[in-house]
């Protein structure tokens, strides 16, 4: 599809969402068949790399909340896709991006302070919370672009 008649912003916003839908295709593959090792690698990455004193975080031995996480992120992939594949029809996608991203920011900055600070609590915050905050501004500047 040719980007003919589309703003700045509209193809920058385009061109992020190419890049979350592959992105969360990959942790969706990589939550969905190596949840125990996501755990440890977090652990792992906060103890020895960061200094991080927190208790180790238990592993999974239940998959419920895989089977959730997988989910959302296979909704996420797709709307993502849908989006940039067809901007201007639909954009109404990427507001639920966006506060799928702020819910989980936020849950993960109170699991961190409330269930005994471990690293990958705080990793998910960071890594949710950035990826909230480009969506948003890249689809605020293209709102701003087309006045809606």
């Amino acid at each position: 599809m040719k980007q003919a008649g589309f703003t700045l912003q509209e193809r920058a916003l385009r061109a992020l969402l190419r890049w979350w839908s592959g992105l969360f295709l990959l942790a969706l593959i990589a939550f969905a068949v190596f949840p125990r090792e996501i755990i440890f690698r977090l652990n792992a990455i906060g103890h020895h790399i960061f200094g991080v004193n927190a208790l180790p975080m238990d592993l999974p031995s239940e998959h419920f909340w895989q089977v959730l996480a997988v989910a959302l992120l296979a909704i996420l992939t797709w709307m993502s896709f849908m989006a940039q594949y067809d901007i201007r029809r639909y954009l109404v996608y990427v507001p639920v991006i966006i506060l799928s991203k702020l819910a989980s920011t936020i849950g993960f900055l109170i699991a961190f302070f409330t269930a005994g600070g471990h690293f990958a609590y705080l990793a998910g915050a960071i890594v949710d919370g950035l990826i909230f905050l480009i969506t948003w501004f890249y689809y605020h500047r293209t709102g701003v672009s087309r006045s809606f």
